[in-house]
């Protein structure tokens, strides 16, 4: 079987800071508990949890003899407002590139104009994001785009793992239906180039597999991009799911196989994924 991996893939700069500060702080002996998931990835979180450092989903939970850390998607506004009121003491671990929606949403703000926000409601980061929004409306079709006033300033941004593709689509139809349009395009760097990367390795393998949580965000649209490209493509969140008797069944009629993984992927799992294949004989190989 001979094994391709995607040119980017695996963690992002965000998750690795993230992971870093928490580093630093256990060697510290620093007690420590998460406000959320720090990241999408279960592998990672179990890893935190053997270390005894949990999450915590709500305020009122808190351990004051632990150090709280603020998890990467970002926390509602409420909840920050409430943690420097109470003057409780936190490690901010938002990505960088969220926080910067942030500051570009109350920028927004100033200006009267409604808030256009592309992404998935229910997603943590989407949640966080509206929370600094006066007049804001999350859109994640062109079906949503109805509400739409043409008259009506409004301001887009996107979410950060948000399919660049879908972005672009999305903006064209925004500008055909509303008079005046602001476009702030604030898919981070490391979305668009594992995406990029993906639609290059897709055509080029028999199959392709996606690692990453099945909850995270940015893993689901490289899965969407590849297969659209790859119909031979398999979502996994780590490798002992290869070892199910019908997808090895599936692959003895491959001979090339793609590797990529989500932004919250750490490398071992992509390192077990290439033992696994590099392992695996298919009936002509045996």
């Amino acid at each position: 079987m001979k094994i391709y991996t995607a040119e980017e893939a695996g963690f992002c700069f965000g998750v690795k800071r993230a992971l870093n500060i928490i580093d630093r702080l256990h060697e510290s002996n620093e007690s420590i508990e998460i406000y959320g998931q720090l990241i999408h990835n279960n592998t990672v979180l179990n890893n935190l949890k053997e270390k005894g450092i949990d999450y915590i989903d709500d305020l009122r939970s808190l351990n004051d003899k632990k150090k709280l850390i603020l998890r990467t998607h970002g926390i509602l506004k409420s909840d920050e407002e409430f943690l420097k009121d109470k003057d409780i003491f936190y490690v901010d671990a938002t990505c960088p590139l969220v926080k910067k929606i942030h500051r570009i949403i109350e920028q927004i703000n100033l200006s009267k104009n409604k808030i256009l926000i592309i992404g998935n409601k229910d997603h943590p980061e989407i949640m966080a994001i509206r929370s600094y929004a006066k007049d804001s409306l999350v859109v994640n079709s062109i079906e949503e785009l109805r509400f739409l006033k043409h008259e009506e300033p409004v301001s887009v941004v996107a979410q950060t793992t948000l399919d660049s593709g879908f972005f672009k689509m999305m903006i064209f139809e925004i500008i055909d239906r509303v008079e005046h349009v602001e476009i702030f395009n604030t898919i981070c760097s490391a979305t668009i180039e594992r995406q990029e990367a993906v639609k290059k390795l897709a055509p080029k393998v028999d199959f392709l597999i996606v690692i990453g949580g099945k909850n995270s965000s940015n893993t689901k649209k490289l899965y969407n991009i590849s297969k659209k490209i790859n119909e031979n493509t398999f979502h996994i969140e780590n490798s002992s799911e290869l070892r199910d008797p019908e997808l090895t069944t599936i692959f003895q009629n491959f001979n090339s196989v793609g590797i990529t993984a989500g932004a919250s992927t750490p490398p071992e799992e992509i390192e077990d994924v290439k033992v696994f294949f590099r392992n695996f004989k298919t009936e002509k190989e045996s």
